[in-house]
């Protein structure tokens, strides 16, 4: 077999599982999308091992043996790649393509823009919102959660941009909604309370909670513990950056 095609299996098949992880697939199914897609393309003794910052594919074909590790250095929320990244190993199978439209296909999704920041301002409006109407809030609740969530995003996109880590972009993040709503409660606007509650839930890692969980039920121990550890320091970053702005507020309110 032509070592080139080899290093090229083993190069687009790590890629695959990339696109998964760096945009916020579980575990099981990065490793299961490598094994199909070498299973697909005729390899044997296929061994794929994959954690949330590291990713490894092994197999061999046609007798000779070929693998790749990859680092994974930056990890976020885009469910749609995920999406199409499973479309695409799905595509590759019932319609025979090559390893060439493969790698093509998974090209073209690495390089499909992000959403616009309108989009994301836009979603976290409504959910800020959604979540003071679900808690109970009226009307001065339900539009006090939806601008400070405004407020809050902006503030964590300019972070991201500035490569700031993600512990301080919660703190600050955290801070921030809790001194406004502090001061919305005091001026008697809305129910600060509520709306700390409310805005807060931005910030919430629920996906990488869910992630942890099936990774523990699927058997995943390693991965389990890194993104429940990961859970558990955002939770640590939200409780500091909340209590920082509460008794700042209150020393002078």
């Amino acid at each position: 077999m032509n070592r080139k095609y080899l290093d090229d299996l083993a190069r687009i098949v790590t890629k695959a599982g990339v696109l998964l992880l760096e945009n916020g697939a579980e575990v099981y199914r990065v490793e299961e999308t490598m094994y199909r897609l070498c299973e697909y393309f005729g390899c044997s003794t296929i061994d794929s091992y994959a954690t949330p910052s590291l990713i490894m594919i092994s197999f061999t074909l046609d007798g000779e043996l070929s693998h790749n590790i990859k680092r994974i250095k930056e990890r976020r929320i885009n469910l749609e790649k995920v999406d199409m990244v499973n479309d695409l190993s799905r595509k590759t199978v019932s319609e025979k393509l090559s390893l060439d439209e493969l790698g093509k296909g998974l090209n073209e999704i690495e390089e499909r823009k992000p959403y616009p920041v309108s989009y994301i301002l836009f979603g976290s409006f409504i959910s800020c919102g959604g979540f003071a109407l679900a808690f109970g809030g009226g009307i001065r609740e339900i539009i006090s959660a939806s601008l400070i969530s405004l407020v809050v995003r902006v503030m964590i996109i300019f972070m991201s941009r500035m490569n700031i880590n993600d512990f301080f972009r919660d703190l600050f993040g955290a801070f921030t909604l809790t001194a406004i709503g502090m001061i919305v409660g005091r001026m008697g606007l809305a129910n600060g309370d509520l709306v700390i509650g409310s805005t807060i839930m931005l910030l919430v890692p629920g996906l990488a909670i869910t992630n942890a969980i099936r990774d523990s039920i699927n058997g995943d121990t390693n991965s389990s513990m890194i993104r429940f550890m990961e859970a558990v320091f955002v939770a640590i970053a939200i409780g500091l950056g909340s209590g920082i702005a509460y008794f700042f507020i209150r020393s002078i309110l």
